[in-house]
């Protein structure tokens, strides 16, 4: 009897396990209806946002002559299209909310699995987005670009005096509130031997070593003052070094390509070795660091006024 029981018992309890089960998942969602639908604002809100700043890389994308991967168009899509979805999704339920006795109609309803649903598809699009290249979802550099070129030098590693001067030039690179770096002397002094040195440097990868996009040499050399062609002497090597074609345009559409190609760089270092007089980093195209804040700039010269008005911090080196 006690056996019978107990098979009873067990073939009714595995259909009642299974109908509460049932009933669960059922009022799983109507039970998060609140908190899911708050959840899928700030979602969609982040979404958006994100997806009117990627518009606006993606235009500079275009002057600068890149196309827009298929992903990234793929995913602009699917945001508009989630948009569409949860304004209707919003404005049934401001209509049942008026046609309804109680909100607990609401939240039984199957706009409770609707909202669940919209909520999942806006994460998955919002991890999505971080898989874009640049993790801003513009066109990434050509990847056959060398990240940085070795440029041959004589080593400092035996010279205490520039292994420290280039050890702190690391550090400052390493800073974040650090963008514009200036390292001054007389000539001979050895400032671009040290800087060849930390270019080098960081075409070995290490956890200890600031890490760029890309690094760009540019020697200037040049003592005459500044003038349209030696800015646009100093845009072509630019260009040439991120492989961007600059046709014979006025120095501003120049510098837009080029201020656009460097805002698709999550990083970049720009090395301006041997400058005589000042360079209007806005004319011939250089993000400032207030709107990018991966991009910095070591430029070398014999003069410390130029140290004074162009960078931040600056190293004297001496004899």
């Amino acid at each position: 009897m006690e056996v019978l029981a107990s098979v009873v018992g067990s073939l009714i309890a595995e259909p009642c396990r299974a109908l509460f089960t049932f009933l669960l998942d059922k009022l799983r969602n109507p039970l998060h209806f609140s908190s899911n639908l708050v959840a899928l604002d700030q979602e969609l809100e982040d979404l958006i946002e994100r997806r009117d700043r990627l518009r606006e890389h993606l235009a500079m994308s275009a002057r600068a002559g890149l196309q827009t991967p298929s992903q990234v168009r793929d995913w602009l899509g699917q945001v508009s299209i989630l948009e569409n979805h949860v304004q209707s999704l919003k404005d049934d339920l401001v209509l049942r909310a008026r046609n309804s006795a109680c909100s607990v109609c609401l939240c039984c309803s199957n706009l409770s699995d609707q909202v669940a649903r919209r909520l999942g598809e806006a994460r998955k699009l919002s991890s999505a987005a971080g898989e874009f290249p640049q993790g801003e979802g513009g066109a990434a550099p050509d990847p056959s670009m060398v990240r940085t070129e070795y440029i041959p030098a004589p080593t400092i590693d035996d010279q205490p005096i520039s292994s420290r001067n280039m050890a702190k030039v690391m550090d400052l690179l390493s800073r974040q509130d650090v963008k514009r770096i200036g390292i001054w002397g007389m000539g001979g002094v050895g400032k671009t031997t040290l800087v060849k040195n930390i270019n080098n440097k960081l075409t070995k990868t290490s956890p200890k070593s600031p890490s760029f996009s890309i690094v760009i040499w540019i020697t200037v050399s040049n003592k005459t003052q500044e003038t349209e062609l030696e800015l646009k002497k100093v845009q072509k090597l630019i260009a040439d070094r991120l492989r961007l074609t600059l046709t014979e345009e006025s120095m501003e559409t120049r510098a837009s390509k080029l201020h656009a190609r460097l805002m698709m760089m999550k990083t970049f270092l720009l090395i301006l070795d041997d400058v005589w007089d000042l360079i209007d980093l806005d004319l011939v195209g250089i993000p400032s660091p207030e709107l990018h804040k991966g991009g910095k700039i070591i430029l070398t010269t014999r003069f410390s006024n130029i140290c004074l008005q162009m960078t931040e911090v600056t190293l004297k080196l001496r004899r």
